[in-house]
């Protein structure tokens, strides 16, 4: 019982399969090339540019108070008259944040070389600040600039990597959680405060043999091919960003606010607080998804505003429940877009007027659209470019599959599936004026399938449609040259048109015709001339003048054919003008 289940179900599916050929086949067929230029990285650069979109559609989210940031702007490298941040100014700012008992300090500077005066003063300020903690560039140890941390925070194990991963356009969309993949683990700044901040709360990362986890939250390892990534960089530990949409995200206080005390006592109480260089003339500078909207030049951010974005969003994931970004598995990713391709080529079947057809791809294309927002939404990366793509290529190549078919149908005899009378007729006419402007000549054979009445009414009209189906075979042989043309001319007649053919060269072809008929030996016992189905053709060639019509051919042609009937049938006869 169970096999015979399953073979009426194979056997429906190969019958499914068989009705929907074409769709399936214009469906697979626009799904793999989508694959395929996505595979080979031709997709990237879109599928990132509409990731940024999308993210920056969504609503405005609030200020993140847990953080801030203190930036050395322009107007206090003015101030100091030096394109560097002396060690005294440095111990004077973080002295009065420290005041202010911050749960920890993030230092996005490069300290590791005393720039004086005020050395001693910086140092005493490091080791009497335990949740002080600096940076090194530790990636860029491969290519010889690599930046040392302060050797006091190193020692003391309070330095943090500020190592970013730019994507191919140069923007930043991956955090570093650890700069490296083998023990001992180094965190990246982002994740390390984040760490220092919650460690009081009782949150500390998790045993896990794969993936990092804090509070039963998992932060998904990126993968070189995720998303709409192809072989990008996956080196360490990395994320996906997950920036809050906003231009300004965080809190800002300038610098010069906090040596003249006039920021409120309360501002960096309990908080993390990240000290940097905002200037114009810094070098670490990044952009971002929220770097530029469309029609705007790209805004950049500060390697502090970029690290501070991490650290936001690990502590919105652990404590707020904001989702991470996400990606589906590449196979979801192949048989969504699949789906869509076959959805969209199933559109472009229907027996819709094309403004229809059009209407309802991009309606398609428009769901899919609002369909990845609302994924984005909730932290799930779907593919939009390459969906999108293969609904269109998949409806485009559809409806331009079916037009075809129906030009073809609309010039073609259903039964036979030879060229119908219209198709005959409008060749007859474009080979003509070719022949009348090169003088060469033109032939047509008109054939007649004898007492073909008397057949139907002996064999029925099943078989005598198989019969005209048979003899259009042997005419559809008959005629080798591609400018030829073998059509039903109406009934049980049939014409071959033979340009740049003499009256030699057409009675040779009548002759092909009435031999393989003969070879073919199709019983026929209601036949006066013979047992089997025999053809009368007229056959006749000219060479067009202007004052001639091409009707005229045809007339000759059928002259001829009259004159084989009347001979007594089964007769090839040349009828010459």
């Amino acid at each position: 019982m169970k096999s015979k289940s399953a073979h009426l179900v194979r056997t429906r599916g190969q019958k499914f399969l068989w009705r929907h050929r074409v769709l399936v086949l214009s469906g697979l067929a626009a799904a793999g090339c989508i694959m395929l230029i996505r595979d080979l990285g031709g997709l990237q650069s879109s599928e990132l540019a509409a990731f940024d979109r999308l993210l920056q559609m969504r609503p405005v989210e609030p200020v993140d108070d847990r953080i801030v940031l203190v930036g050395f702007n322009e107007n206090d490298f003015q101030t100091l008259g030096s394109a560097q941040i002396p060690d005294q100014t440095l111990a004077r700012v973080l002295t009065k944040i420290k005041a202010q008992q911050p749960r920890v300090i993030g230092l996005d500077l490069y300290r590791n070389l005393p720039t004086q005066p005020g050395n001693k003063a910086l140092l005493d300020v490091f080791q009497t600040t335990p949740n002080l903690i600096g940076i090194a560039k530790i990636i860029g140890s491969k290519n010889g600039n690599d930046v040392a941390g302060h050797p006091m925070l190193v020692e003391s194990d309070r330095i943090a990597a500020s190592d970013v991963v730019p994507d191919v356009d140069g923007r930043v969309r991956r955090g570093v959680l650890f700069v490296n993949s083998e023990p001992p683990l180094v965190e990246g700044l982002g994740l390390r405060i984040a760490l220092e901040y919650l460690e009081p709360l009782g949150v500390t990362p998790e045993e896990s043999s794969n993936d990092f986890r804090l509070r039963g939250a998992k932060f998904p390892m990126f993968s070189k091919d995720d998303g709409g990534y192809v072989n990008a960089d996956d080196g360490g530990y990395q994320v996906l960003l997950n920036p809050r949409t906003r231009r300004q995200p965080f809190k800002m206080v300038a610098v010069r606010d906090i040596l003249d005390q006039t920021v409120p006592s309360t501002t960096f109480r309990d908080r993390i607080v990240l000290v940097g260089d905002i200037s114009a003339g810094n070098s670490d500078i990044f952009f971002m998804s929220y770097s530029s909207a469309t029609g705007s030049a790209p805004v950049p951010i500060s390697g502090m505003e970029l690290h501070a974005t991490l650290t936001s969003q690990i502590l919105s994931t652990v404590l707020d429940g904001r989702p991470l970004i996400r990606v589906l598995p590449k196979w979801v990713e192949w048989s969504l877009i699949a789906l869509l391709a076959y959805s969209s080529a199933w559109i472009g079947a229907r027996r819709f007027f094309h403004f229809y057809k059009i209407t309802l791809t991009l309606l398609l294309a428009g769901a899919i659209f609002l369909a990845s927002f609302g994924a984005l939404m909730l932290g799930w990366w779907l593919p939009l470019v390459p969906m999108s793509l293969a609904i269109i290529l998949a409806g485009a190549t559809m409806m331009t599959f079916e037009a075809q078919q129906l030009t073809v149908l609309s010039n073609q005899d259903p039964l036979t599936l030879l060229a119908n009378r219209r198709m005959f007729d409008e060749t007859l006419h474009r080979e003509w004026s070719r022949s009348l402007r090169s003088q060469t000549p033109l032939g047509v054979i008109l054939c007649d399938v004898d007492y073909f009445k008397s057949y139907n009414d002996t064999y029925g009209h099943s078989k005598g449609d198989q019969c005209l189906r048979m003899i259009a075979s042997v005419l559809k042989n008959s005629v080798k040259r591609p400018t030829d043309l073998a059509a039903r001319y109406g009934g049980e007649e049939f014409v071959i048109l033979l340009p740049n053919t003499d009256a030699h060269g057409a009675l040779r072809v009548a002759k092909v015709v009435q031999s393989q008929m003969q070879a073919l030996a199709i019983d026929h016992s209601g036949s006066w001339v013979s047992p089997f189905i025999t053809l009368s053709l007229g056959v006749t060639s000219i060479v067009p003048t202007a004052d001639l019509s091409p009707e005229v051919l045809v007339d000759v042609a059928d002259a001829g054919l009259y004159e084989a009937k009347q001979k007594g049938r089964n007769q090839v006869v040349l009828k010459l003008p």
